[in-house]
């Protein structure tokens, strides 16, 4: 499946947001995704545009083209986890935002993320170094923001969000059940 080339693209989804009074925004919709996700769920189309259209909050449900962009997300996001090339993007506005906008983003991705993986039953106890990442995410989204433009934040967001990044394509590798949840047993024809 080839991916358009702005399915990432955060002004699109914050414009999505905006036509529909939402309370929430593109990044946390993301985490929440990339959060259930990683804890082993997996939401058909309607599953997923019911859970995006909650979290989203507007005044008002997506329409049609709405709704093929929440889908391009979710199944573009899939391949991305899924994929062997460690490829992982996060919806945060891209570079030429402030880095004190790009870093509240980031924080309100791990939120999302702790809200999608914590809705996600498991049977089996976490690793310590899921744990850990968890623990991080919330100290992540607790970031305070108010950040000047200097050479030494931008990296310091850069390896953050590197982390964030890596740290996501292990809990994924990690918490992936046998029988994906969220999906009826397969069947024998």
């Amino acid at each position: 499946m080839a991916l358009m080339p702005d399915v990432f693209d955060y002004d699109r989804y914050a414009q999505l947001f905006s036509d529909h009074g939402a309370a929430g925004n593109p990044s946390e919709l993301h985490g929440h995704l990339i959060g259930r996700l990683s804890a082993g769920s997996r939401l058909d189309h309607g599953a997923w545009l019911s859970v995006a259209t909650e979290v989203i909050d507007g005044t008002s449900a997506p329409g049609e083209a709405g709704k093929v962009l929440l889908l391009q997300l979710h199944d573009a996001s899939l391949a991305q986890l899924s994929g062997s090339g460690f490829d992982l993007t996060l919806l945060i506005p891209d570079d030429s935002a402030t880095i004190d906008h790009r870093t509240r983003a980031l924080g309100q991705w791990c939120e999302g993320f702790l809200g999608g993986f914590g809705l996600v039953e498991r049977t089996q106890e976490l690793s310590e170094e899921v744990d850990s990442v968890l623990k991080d995410f919330a100290a992540i989204a607790q970031v305070q923001t108010d950040l000047e433009e200097s050479e030494a934040n931008e990296v310091d967001f850069m390896e953050v969000m590197e982390y964030v990044r890596m740290a996501v394509l292990m809990v994924f590798s990690e918490c992936q059940p046998e029988e994906p949840q969220d999906q009826p047993p397969a069947s024998l024809h």
